[in-house]
């Protein structure tokens, strides 16, 4: 495992380990499995970032469940633009389903509110939140309530295991932290 990895212009420094990663899988995939134990929730997971999240969580659930994807973006480099487009909408009738939204991180939270209240639109039984990590302190979306979270961040731009700079960086199995 290395320690730092370097991407274009910046430097990034080991953080979590995929051992750590899929133990906050399996924590998520343990508890949607309890919760959704009657029921066959459909996965949205959210691309590009939440791929490898998304395959390991379904992977390890241990119920019946559909997978649907979209893709929205706010971030453009290192930081985030506060303007939410949807690239890719969920084309799936979710009317009367159990909805888990799959993403790699929650950080201000204004994605998951948008995409949230975008499917509620759409009646289905229940929307819930599904997050590899999320960042507290940035958060500005108070009555989020994420459901399922993997592991807690603090302030950090973060790469690996999905997450990218520039687009690069997905593919790395550890998470790292630019510093």
């Amino acid at each position: 495992m290395k320690q730092r990895v370097t991407i274009e212009d910046k430097t990034f420094e080991l953080s979590i380990s995929e051992k750590e990663i899929l133990e906050a899988v399996d924590r998520c995939a343990k508890a949607i499995s309890a919760d959704y134990a009657d029921k066959t929730p459909i996965f949205v997971i959210v691309l590009n970032g939440a791929f490898m999240f998304g395959s390991d969580l379904v992977k390890r659930v241990n119920i019946p469940c559909q997978i649907a994807f979209t893709k929205i973006s706010s971030y453009e480099g290192t930081s985030t633009t506060c303007v939410i487009k949807e690239q890719l909408p969920v084309t799936e009738d979710i009317r009367g389903r159990h909805i888990i939204i799959v993403e790699d991180i929650v950080d201000t939270g204004y994605s998951m509110a948008y995409l949230k209240e975008r499917l509620e639109s759409f009646k289905p039984a229940s929307v819930e939140i599904c997050t590899l990590s999320f960042k507290p302190e940035k958060c500005r979306v108070p009555d989020l309530n994420i459901k399922y979270v993997g592991m807690q961040l603090p302030e950090a731009f973060i790469v690996g295991y999905g997450l990218d700079y520039n687009s690069q960086g997905r593919n790395l199995k550890d998470i790292y932290s630019l510093i």
